[in-house]
């Protein structure tokens, strides 16, 4: 994993802008999971640089993703519940950080049901009737 730590960086960073807000917390859980792929206590120089380069409006998550798509299935699927860590630590369910993390697996050539676990589920009003029901 570390020989794509550029790679996995933007798409964290990408997690982070999905909503159109950066987050203080997404920043900081950025940081803190990239030290610990790298096995450092503080963020190297060349990725506080990218960080700090990083233009979301020129990203292409999809690309991104893609560099990945030959890594494992064990790695893609550390790399998705990173993704997702990122989108849950402003604490806010948002449709755009699903949309996001759909976009990155698709990317790595995986499928919904692969990541089904992690994204959001929208009920239909057929299927909310019968939720309760012993």
């Amino acid at each position: 994993m570390k020989a794509h730590i550029e790679t996995i960086t933007d798409l964290l960073l990408g997690a982070a802008y999905a909503d159109k807000r950066l987050e203080g917390d997404e920043l900081a859980s950025i940081s803190s999971m990239l030290c610990k792929l790298l096995g450092t206590d503080t963020l190297p120089q060349a990725q506080t640089d990218r960080i700090g380069e990083f233009n979301p409006a020129k990203f292409d998550v999809t690309t991104a993703a893609g560099r990945l798509r030959f890594e494992s299935p064990e790695n893609k699927r550390k790399v998705l519940e990173l993704v997702a860590s990122v989108s849950d630590a402003d604490e806010e369910l948002d449709f755009a950080e699903d949309a996001y993390l759909r976009k990155v697996a698709a990317g790595m050539g995986l499928s919904d049901a692969d990541i089904a676990d992690l994204t959001i589920e929208v009920l239909e009003d057929e299927d909310i009737g019968g939720l309760l029901k012993p």
